[in-house]
């Protein structure tokens, strides 16, 4: 199911993922940790208006600024309140 995205949950078993209970984990663990090919991978997986909607849901404190600024440009997101999104850096 996971194939190619298996290493961003290192944190359980990715066999034991569902596409579809688990969408929300799966879709920012891979747009905040993943790379480029990963990101393809997701949009294989989802669609881009899925992955989307999921992203703007927010996940507070996954998402590095420089990441958060790609996936604006991805997404085609003009403005995006990003303390709900960013990691905080010390």
């Amino acid at each position: 199911m996971l194939k190619g995205l298996s290493k961003l949950f290192w944190f359980t078993e990715p066999r034991k993922l569902d596409k579809k209970r688990n969408s929300e984990l799966i879709i920012h663990q891979t747009l905040a940790y993943g790379s480029l090919g990963d990101i393809r991978r997701l949009l294989k997986l989802y669609s881009k208006s899925e992955v989307k909607k999921v992203f703007l849901s927010g996940k507070k404190g996954i998402y590095d600024p420089r990441v958060l600024a790609l996936l604006k440009i991805m997404f085609g997101i003009k403005k995006i309140n990003s303390k709900k999104y960013v990691k905080k850096i010390y």
